[in-house]
Parts: structure tokens; sequence; C-alpha cells
């Protein structure tokens, strides 16, 4: 069986699912951009934090789901890795994302607890 037709449908998997990452992580942007912009330009974001604290927990939930694409695009590339110091470096990264989640949800949760 030719192995390297299945590792480049995997490589191909892996960079479509870390583009989706990407693309939920930008959409969050730029959505808390506009909902920012918006409550501005109304004069909302002087006189109420809680239009602040909604926007930045949205982004908050929007980032940790593009995080969470992202991770799972690197899990699916340690399949696909050659050698160890390969994976090793994807495990770091790994840690690191997951790390960065879930200091991000626990932020989200106390936001949350303030609402």
């Amino acid at each position: 069986m030719d192995w390297s037709y299945l590792l480049k449908i995997l490589v191909i998997i892996q960079h479509l699912v870390s583009f989706l990452g990407v693309l939920i992580i930008l959409s969050g942007i730029l959505l808390a951009i506009y909902q920012y912009l918006s409550q501005y330009i109304k004069g909302q974001i002087v006189s109420e934090n809680d239009g602040l604290n909604a926007i930045r927990l949205n982004l908050g939930r929007t980032l940790i789901l593009g995080l969470e694409f992202i991770v799972a695009a690197d899990l699916i590339g340690t399949t696909t890795a050659p050698d160890y110091y390969t994976v090793g470096i994807l495990a770091i990264i790994v840690v690191i994302r997951t790390v960065l989640s879930f200091t991000l949800n626990k932020e989200l949760m106390s936001l949350s607890k303030m609402n």
C-alpha cells in the first residue's frame, strides 16, 4: 500500500483545519471591532461597562474556539511528522496553545460571573 498518498491527504486536512481556525479567529476579531465601533458611535462605551465585557466575552469565546481548531490541526500534524524532533516541536506548540486556551477560558469564566 502506498502510504505517501495517505500522508498527502492528512497534510491537506491539517492545513484545512488550521485555516478554519484562523478564519474563526479573524471573524471574531472583525465582529468585536464592529461591535466596539457600533457602541462607541452610540456613546455606550463610556456610560456602560457591560457592553465592553460582552464584547470581550464574545471575542474570548471565538479565540478559544479558533485555538482549539489550530490545536486539532497540530495534532493531525503529529501523524505526518517525519521524526521525533518535529513531534517534540509540535508537542511544545500544542502545550503552549492549550495553556493559552485554559487561561483564556478561566478569564472568560470570571468575566461571565461578573455579569
